[in-house]
């Protein structure tokens, strides 16, 4: 751990199960937040839309398919200069109907980038729950945007009251402004 302050990313281990374990377990055994560092994601690139709620990707060049695509995103959202706010943070202004689909904050200023993640039994919808005045956007004028991401997600954009449709273990990456 003495070390740490010299890093920028972890990687705690391989072999996580990645798909049948809670959120807890991504927080505190995969994910490198505790420590205030990024973690990366083994064994075929873990789960990417749960690693997104961490900040995590998979790592290079381990896998099939590299994180570039979601890098890419991150890159186009400006999310260097974000403040992330997990879904563990009560002030979240993002949250949705249901406990077993979770959603992470990368604030901007009058934009937000939202990853949603699914450890629901099945597919299902969600309706996001927004506050908007902590948000800092009009809700007459804002627009929910879910970006084409390479082996990720497809184009989509939602209304702002629409149900999002949810896959058992994935989720979305969401731009609203």
């Amino acid at each position: 751990m003495e070390h740490f302050p010299y890093i920028n990313r972890l990687w705690f281990g391989e072999y996580f199960d990645y798909e049948n374990n809670g959120p807890d377990f991504f927080l505190t055994e995969v994910s490198g937040i505790p420590f205030g560092l990024m973690g990366e994601m083994l064994q075929d690139g873990g789960n990417p839309w749960r690693g997104m709620v961490y900040g995590m990707t998979n790592r290079l060049p381990y896998q099939k398919s590299g994180p570039q695509a979601l890098w890419k995103a991150w890159d186009d959202f400006g999310i260097k200069e974000s403040e992330m706010i997990g879904y563990w943070v009560a002030g979240n202004p993002v949250k949705v109907d249901r406990k077993d689909i979770l959603a992470t904050s990368y604030k901007k200023k009058g934009k937000w980038m939202v990853s949603l993640a699914s450890w629901a039994a099945e597919d299902l919808s969600v309706h996001l729950q927004l506050d908007w005045k902590k948000l800092g956007i009009d809700p007459k004028r804002a627009t929910i945007h879910a970006p084409a991401i390479d082996e990720f997600q497809p184009e989509r954009h939602f209304k702002i009251d629409e149900p999002i449709p949810v896959q058992k273990n994935k989720g979305w990456l969401l731009i609203i402004e």
